[in-house]
């Protein structure tokens, strides 16, 4: 019997790991009718490929809307990029309910690494005093710690597809905050 009670317990984990794989996340930026799946041709926020709450339509449509940003590091760059996908995560589930949480220590190094980037006619480091006040800005709520948080991976960057040409820019919710400086 207790060999039984066992198999099944298997059973049921085996099951639960492979319906999450087949079925994916849950992705709440779109409400809760959509679930990661792979979406392998998506042409920015490649790492996400394999499982992604994205299409490439939506993709296409939000970084066709970015500011250009001039003078970013290649740090700088991928940090925002990396940041403008975070509807594409299928980990949206633990950190995404209404408004993005965001890790204050993401907001921080983006912001360290960002600060001499030119928007317009002014710095980042003009224009924000601090990580915080940047993601503030941008509509993300910022919280300590990396616990259900959106934070960046750095591996990341290691087999994807950084960012196309010319379409590099802030998020999309950017633009009205932005607008106001």
């Amino acid at each position: 019997m207790a060999v039984i009670c066992r198999w099944f317990s298997i059973l049921r984990v085996f099951l639960i790991v492979f319906l999450s794989y087949v079925v994916g996340q849950v992705c709440t930026y779109y409400g809760n009718y959509r679930y990661a799946e792979q979406q392998s041709n998506l042409s920015n926020c490649t790492w996400y490929r394999n499982m992604a709450c994205c299409r490439r339509t939506e993709v296409s449509s939000v970084f066709g809307s970015m500011f250009k940003i001039h003078g970013e590091t290649r740090q700088c760059k991928s940090r925002l990029n990396y940041m403008m996908c975070y509807f594409c995560s299928p980990s949206q589930v633990d950190w995404y309910d209404s408004k993005v949480v965001i890790c204050s220590d993401f907001c921080e190094e983006t912001f360290e690494m960002c600060k001499e980037a030119r928007l317009g006619d002014s710095s980042i480091g003009e224009k924000y005093e601090s990580g915080r006040q940047f993601c503030e800005a941008n509509n993300f709520e910022v919280v300590p710690g990396r616990e259900r948080c959106f934070s960046f991976d750095p591996t990341a960057f290691d087999s994807a597809i950084t960012v196309q040409p010319g379409i590099v820019g802030l998020l999309a919710c950017l633009s009205t905050a932005l607008l106001r400086f």
